[in-house]
């Protein structure tokens, strides 16, 4: 393996605090209740937009939004979580050590994120700066995953192959990611969903924790000398 990419939340980073503050944010502008970080959980993997439209429908006493309105609100929500990506938000325990270990054997390391591109390269900068040789979120002309058009061009990119790659991830969109890029897929389950989620899923988690996903990554890569 020449090449180990990550999923931003839930793999990389603890987003969801932050991800409820800027959602919650919106939801009270708009008389709604606020969600809990476990509802958040169960919100978030296909983008902040899919994510605040399930948030208002359980949130809001109306119900559902007409067009207009929702997407005044999903503009709040972004406007608030640009202005404030990085409170609470941190790297999982270990991640640094791991990212460094890789880098230092001289694999090539990537990003491929559903949250928005400015979003996700700022998280990255502040949090991990220098790290990755790849870093995308969404933008304009890539689908968003689990279609694999955005991870292939940056398996490309960094000089690897999708057989000589290794993709990270914590949900069922990064299972299906893996799946369509034709990669090496590895699932954890200390995320934004648990092993029982991932089983309840079909998908079988490989590392409960950042300690695990090294053991997992150096198997797979042969690095005799990563932590």
């Amino acid at each position: 393996m020449k090449a180990v990419f990550f999923d931003l939340d839930g793999t990389l980073f603890n987003t969801l605090p932050d991800i409820r503050n800027a959602m919650n944010y919106a939801l009270r502008a708009y008389d709604g209740e606020e969600a809990s970080l476990a509802d958040v959980r169960r919100y978030v993997g296909r983008g902040l937009y899919k994510a605040l439209s399930k948030a208002a429908v359980e949130k809001h006493p109306k119900g559902i939004y007409d067009e207009d309105e929702f997407a005044l609100m999903y503009r709040l929500m972004v406007s608030a979580y640009a202005k404030h990506p990085v409170v609470e938000t941190v790297p999982y325990e270990g991640i640094s050590e791991l990212i460094a270990a890789l880098k230092g054997e001289g694999i090539a390391l990537g990003v491929v994120s559903n949250k928005s591109d400015p979003l996700v390269q700022e998280i990255v900068d502040r949090l991990l700066p220098g790290a990755f040789g790849f870093v995308a979120g969404e933008q304009p002309g890539y689908p968003l995953k689990p279609d694999p058009t955005l991870l292939l061009h940056g398996i490309e990119t960094v000089g690897s192959t999708a057989e000589e790659t290794v993709y990270v991830g914590d949900s069922e969109v990064d299972a299906k990611t893996g799946e369509n890029a034709g990669v090496r897929t590895v699932i954890v389950s200390y995320g934004f969903r648990s092993r029982l989620d991932l089983e309840a899923a079909g998908i079988e988690s490989e590392a409960s924790d950042v300690e695990e996903l090294g053991k997992v990554l150096k198997s797979l890569i042969q690095c005799d000398r990563m932590v």
